[in-house]
């Protein structure tokens, strides 16, 4: 009986490994390809855009809240066209996520979520915009890019700027 018990045991335990499925691991918490999307972000923080251009390859399609894409250097240049509007900016060091995928078509993406930080360079105003990063990678470089945030705020206190840079030159010609 006790021997009846145990070949029972093995045999669960036989079955039980043989029904799981073998499927290839899909998600990671760490990868190279992480670490690419940490140093494309950190180049992007120190305003480093000789190395930041370096992450993609140079066919690279990036769609940053737009239907039609950009090459790297159209980015790097509209990414620098907003930033000459704050006096400072970076990531928050807290609630940084991410996570790389392998589809089932085999492809490799890269998903970022984080919130930006800024300083309005003509107020001192303080904003916090959530960022998400799509990025896909072959054979190590970023080939395709699908940036989500919402520069409503930041256009809203850049007009409000203006349009109170305009009332007061119109006062002093008055």
């Amino acid at each position: 009986m006790k021997h009846s018990k145990k070949i029972l045991l093995v045999l669960s335990i036989v079955l039980f490994i043989a029904c799981q499925k073998n499927e290839p691991q899909r998600y990671f918490s760490s990868s190279t390809e992480i670490d690419v999307v940490k140093s494309l972000l950190t180049d992007y923080q120190d305003g480093n855009w000789g190395g930041w251009v370096t992450h993609y390859a140079d066919t690279a399609k990036i769609y940053q809240n737009v239907l039609k894409s950009k090459s790297p250097k159209e980015t790097m240049e509209s990414l620098k066209d907003i930033l000459a509007n704050v006096s400072s900016y970076k990531f928050d060091d807290k609630d940084l996520w991410y996570e790389m995928i392998i589809d089932k078509d085999g492809e490799t993406w890269v998903n970022f979520w984080g919130n930006w930080r800024g300083t309005v360079a003509a107020n001192g105003q303080e904003l916090v915009i959530p960022v998400h990063l799509t990025l896909q990678f072959v054979e190590g470089k970023i080939v395709e890019e699908h940036g989500y945030y919402n520069l409503s705020e930041i256009t809203a206190v850049l007009n409000e700027i203006a349009t109170v840079a305009k009332k007061a030159e119109k006062e002093v010609t008055e």
